[in-house]
């Protein structure tokens, strides 16, 4: 690790306290992909707690971990670029310009089949079950993220909306909030969230956790904040830089694990799912040519 973000702990390392150096030596002395770990795995390998890494990373002129995580990734991409040895880790750094159509779409395939067969490694089938078995148990369930992962969360209720009336979509943190503020214990949150890691988010599973609600979170880190507030946690596959942040390949991971709580839902209530299709099928037929 080298410039900006080293310049920093070397000008403040000094007035560290015995903690605050743990850290620092620990990422002065790192040489793996920091910037695709979680604050938490971060934590755990520092022996420090998420609180602590979160002020160290204040202390060093960041706003929180994100920010220190892309700091980190643009230090690794310049330590990268000045070595010249064309040797990357980014998912879409084997495409070139000299790749004609064929032979990116070519490598795209690659990508997208690595990152379902990651998926599958990781996504526990006893998880998808509970999820299922959750899904199943409430009155209503709440399609939210943040950002880009607010689009995974659509996507989620649109596959499901069409075979049950109970999913519902938030779209703004705000109105998340709100959402969380009224929740029961027949209520659950779906979440989706690449990092597990945003303050919002923990604001509103603990004003949802407080009302009784159970959470389903997505996300790419098993140990991240998120998955402390999770009833289920569902792995995807595919790593992506900070920058790199909504990824073509890290959705369609997302979807992946959507697909595999999708189909044991209907597996489990065929005969309803299918009037269900039919009546839905019926409603939008009007509209179509």
């Amino acid at each position: 690790m080298l410039n900006e973000v080293s310049n920093r702990i070397t000008a403040r390392y000094s007035q560290m306290t015995k903690t605050e150096k743990k850290i620092a030596d620990r990422l002065l002395a790192e040489k793996g992909d920091l910037y695709l770990t979680s604050i938490t795995e971060f934590a755990s390998s520092c022996g420090v707690a998420d609180s602590t890494v979160f002020r160290f990373c204040r202390l060093l002129g960041y706003s929180g971990y994100n920010e220190f995580k892309l700091a980190l990734a643009k230090d690794e991409g310049s330590a990268r670029h000045m070595m010249k040895n064309g040797v990357e880790d980014d998912i879409y750094s084997t495409i070139t310009a000299d790749d004609n159509v064929s032979a990116t779409g070519n490598k795209l395939r690659a990508m997208y089949w690595a990152a379902i067969n990651q998926t599958l490694e990781l996504l526990s089938t006893e998880q998808v079950v509970r999820a299922t078995d959750l899904i199943e148990q409430s009155n209503r369930v709440y399609c939210m993220g943040e950002g880009g992962s607010m689009v995974m969360a659509m996507e989620a209720w649109v596959r499901f909306m069409v075979v049950s009336s109970k999913f519902m979509a938030v779209d703004n943190s705000h109105l998340q909030a709100m959402t969380a503020a009224l929740m029961t214990e027949k209520d659950t949150i779906w979440f989706f969230s690449y990092s597990g890691s945003t303050r919002e988010m923990e604001d509103i599973f603990t004003t949802a956790k407080a009302r009784g609600a159970k959470i389903i979170v997505v996300t790419r880190f098993a140990n991240s904040p998120a998955s402390q507030y999770a009833d289920v946690v569902l792995v995807c596959g595919s790593n992506e830089r900070p920058l790199q942040s909504g990824t073509i390949v890290a959705k369609i991971a997302q979807l992946m694990v959507i697909d595999m709580v999708y189909q044991e839902f209907i597996r489990r209530d065929s005969e309803t799912i299918e009037k269900n299709r039919e009546t839905s099928a019926k409603a939008v037929s009007k509209f179509l040519l």
